[in-house]
């Protein structure tokens, strides 16, 4: 007897631990009907479709995730409260992954009046890879609220989210609100064109405590103050590599720093924040005690007449290395200290490839190139396009980083790499790849290196600056067999060699 109760204990731990999938409609009809079943492990998968309902995910350590995409995947909340909540502990293993989550609204009588699309309350379940667009709430966080809860959220599109037009109050944060104790994780999304009648068009944290904002474009959102990111009463924030341009608000448009005591810190590194409108501070307006306030590596580029970095408190934020500037009247205004010409700190025209069609790249020759510190805390090893850090922009004898969220890339060749696939013995297969010189001088060639079985033309030994020429690859083998290697291009520029990957078969 206690053989079989031993046996028959192990095979339900067994039934337990095996993970199902439970699709939506073919296995329940509804969204919610499938979290309801599922446990801890589980994966529902949801078919393309609109689903009109709002979703809690119970507790429950799931995956919630759509079979094709946000584009095909709708979850509509009607109006009828947060689309999706997260309220009852939920750990990093709880994921939404891959839905439009649209027409939320949190009002404050049918709902807290917060988090319209998404609402995470003493949790820290992982967002990534959704759309959550045209969502309300009364109070704030119109597309995503995070309160005392320690979320991922990654890769998501925030889009026109806003505060319901009945309402006038609240905290902000119409496309992201963080509030309370927690550490969330924002990192790479895209926040736009979000907008609410309170601070932080696109992001608002408050009372927060070690949040990281990181790799996001943060564009056209607007609010009363900071229309990009408002930060206020904040432990730790830490504000790395984010493009903030194109926001509005009455002070800071890109960013507004509210600390309230020397205790709070904020940490921003290699941010470009750029074309941005407000009244005072149109990169950047830092409001109180702001001793533990440093800045690395920053590009703060405000419009003509509207100065680039604003104070009206104690003026003790620190920069390092970091371009402030307005082309009319200098980068510093207010109580702020003009710290230009000290700490590695200048005040100049960083030369972006084209603000008005917002590519805020360094143009070659920029003088932000290599100007940064490697020193910098939580420097990135990649930059905001995935492209290596700290690259040798200028010819100089040493990597040195650049100001802003870009490394500038002397060379740049695409594609990265050639798959040529099945060829005959002897026959002769071609490719080009295209050879960009961003550079404003000339950049000179000195030689090739590729494997047995490929061959390199075109370019010579000279390219102008600021030109692109082609690079004809030949795949020629003599012999069957597997050719696989890398084209090396030995050239004059900071981040040489460049290099494409082969890949050929021969039979």
């Amino acid at each position: 007897m206690k053989v079989c109760f031993a046996l028959l204990t192990v095979l339900f731990a067994t039934v337990r631990v095996t993970a199902k999938t439970i699709r939506v409609p073919a296995n329940q009809p509804t969204i919610q009907a499938a979290i309801n079943a599922a446990v801890d492990g589980d994966t529902v998968l949801v078919s393309s479709g609109t689903y009109t309902e709002n979703i809690d995910l119970a507790g429950k350590n799931i995956v919630v995730a759509s079979s094709k995409g946000p584009a095909v995947t709708i979850i509509d909340g009607n109006s009828q409260g947060s689309v999706v909540q997260f309220v009852s502990g939920e750990t990093a293993k709880s994921i939404l992954r891959g839905f439009t989550v649209r027409n939320g609204y949190a009002s404050v009588s049918n709902s807290s009046g917060y988090g319209g699309g998404i609402y995470i309350r003493s949790s820290s379940p992982t967002i990534t890879g959704n759309i959550i667009s045209r969502n309300q709430a009364d109070s704030g966080g119109g597309g995503i609220a995070v309160f005392s809860a320690s979320p991922q959220i990654m890769n998501n599109k925030i889009t026109n989210n806003s505060q319901s037009p009945n309402s006038t109050l609240g905290l902000g944060g119409a496309g992201v609100l963080i509030y309370g104790p927690s550490s969330p994780h924002l990192i790479s999304n895209v926040i736009s064109g979000n907008s609410f009648i309170a601070n932080g068009g696109g992001v608002t944290v408050e009372s927060a405590t070690a949040p990281v904002l990181m790799n996001n474009s943060i564009t056209n959102n607007s609010g009363i103050d900071g229309g990009g990111i408002w930060v206020e009463n904040t432990q730790f924030a830490s504000i790395i590599q984010n493009v903030i341009t194109g926001n509005f608000g009455r002070d800071g448009g890109g960013i507004m720093l509210f600390p309230l005591s020397s205790t709070e810190t904020a940490l921003l590194v290699n941010n470009t924040v750029a074309g941005n409108s407000a009244s005072s501070g149109s990169a950047v307006f830092i409001f109180g005690t702001d001793t533990g306030v440093r800045f690395y590596n920053n590009l703060f580029i405000g419009l003509t007449g509207f100065d680039a970095v604003a104070c009206n408190g104690t003026g003790g934020s620190v920069f390092f290395n970091t371009d402030a500037f307005e082309p009319a009247s200098g980068g510093f205004a207010g109580t702020c200290v003009n710290q230009s010409g000290t700490n590695g700190n200048v005040s100049v025209d960083p030369k972006f490839v084209s603000p008005t069609s917002n590519n805020y790249k360094l143009k070659g020759g920029s003088p932000a190139i290599d100007l940064g510190t490697n020193t910098a805390p939580n420097l990135p090893a990649t930059d905001f396009a995935k492209n290596p850090r700290t690259v040798d922009g200028n010819g100089g004898l040493t990597a040195i980083v650049d100001m802003g969220a870009y490394e500038f890339i002397p060379v740049v060749l695409a594609p990265k790499s050639l798959t040529f696939g099945l060829h005959s013995v002897g026959s002769t297969t071609t490719k080009i790849v295209k050879l960009t010189n961003a550079q404003n001088k000339a950049l000179s060639i000195s030689s090739f290196s590729l494997p047995t079985g490929y061959s390199v033309t075109g370019c010579g030994p000279s390219v102008a600056a600021f030109t692109t020429c082609s690079l004809t690859v030949a795949f020629h083998p003599f012999s069957a067999g597997t050719f696989k290697g890398t084209l090396r291009v030995n050239d004059s520029a900071g981040n040489s060699p460049q290099l494409i990957g082969l890949s050929g078969t021969a039979q």
